[in-house]
């Protein structure tokens, strides 16, 4: 699979409508396991993320179309660590979309935020998630049993990282 190219911009209200769809999508809501949202509730969840400081930015493709967002948030400085998020419309799944995404955004928390580390969880069952943090550098550093329950079963969550010092190896590898 080729990784397919993408730029990261600014994530600007106009986009809210696309977002509130893709957070709605059946396979979203199971992967991270809440609620559908309004509309309103979709704006509000945008707003509140600008007012913490977190970095958010949409993601798009080389026809400059709106295919996603991703984001660092809960950025503590005096800790160096923040938390990422990404989501892409369900038609931008599966095609490397992601991983050109994910390794800009932790190319920005490592080199402009001067992070030592960007974390995540995700749930066990979504495979391709977790696929995608290994190939871009992420190691499960924990696993909480039976932590989220979903469709009738509990499922484990795994938290995972990765360093800046893991980063620059991994980019000196590749050069």
């Amino acid at each position: 699979m080729m990784d397919k190219e993408v730029t990261l911009h600014a994530f600007e209200m106009e986009y809210v409508k696309e977002l509130h769809g893709w957070l709605n999508d059946p396979v979203s809501i199971s992967m991270v396991g809440r609620t559908p949202l309004t509309y309103e509730q979709t704006v509000n969840h945008v707003e509140e993320k600008r007012q913490n400081g977190d970095l958010v930015l949409a993601i798009k493709n080389k026809e400059k179309r709106l295919i996603g967002w991703v984001f660092l948030q809960d950025i503590e400085y005096e800790h160096g660590r923040a938390s990422l998020g990404i989501l892409l419309a369900p038609e931008a799944r599966g095609q490397g979309y992601g991983k050109s995404a994910l390794e800009q955004v932790i190319d920005i928390g490592f080199k402009q935020l001067r992070l030592n580390k960007i974390y995540l969880t995700t749930r066990g069952i979504n495979e391709r998630a977790i696929s995608l943090y290994k190939k871009v550098g992420f190691i499960v550093e924990g696993q909480l049993r039976q932590h989220a329950f979903l469709e009738g079963n509990y499922h484990n969550t795994y938290f995972m990282g990765i360093l800046a010092s893991d980063w620059k190896a991994k980019q000196t590898e590749e050069n």
